[in-house]
């Protein structure tokens, strides 16, 4: 996944566990600076923030 061209959107993500956030994408991490070795992005829902590795996803949806 490309997660890093999330960053700015309004996204619908869907975990492989089958947990469902709606957010924003706020920031993206490579590998290298992520302490799991993976690319993660950062979710903003409004009331936490969230950090999502991409094994963790199943997938991304981009809301209006």
């Amino acid at each position: 996944m490309e997660l890093w061209t999330y960053i700015g959107e309004n996204i619908l993500i869907e975990l492989c566990n089958g947990q469902r956030f709606i957010g924003k994408v706020t920031n993206y991490d490579d590998e290298v600076d992520n302490e799991s070795g993976e690319d993660s992005i950062h979710l903003d829902d409004g009331e936490l923030l969230y950090d999502f590795d991409e094994s963790e996803i199943k997938e991304i949806k981009v809301i209006d």
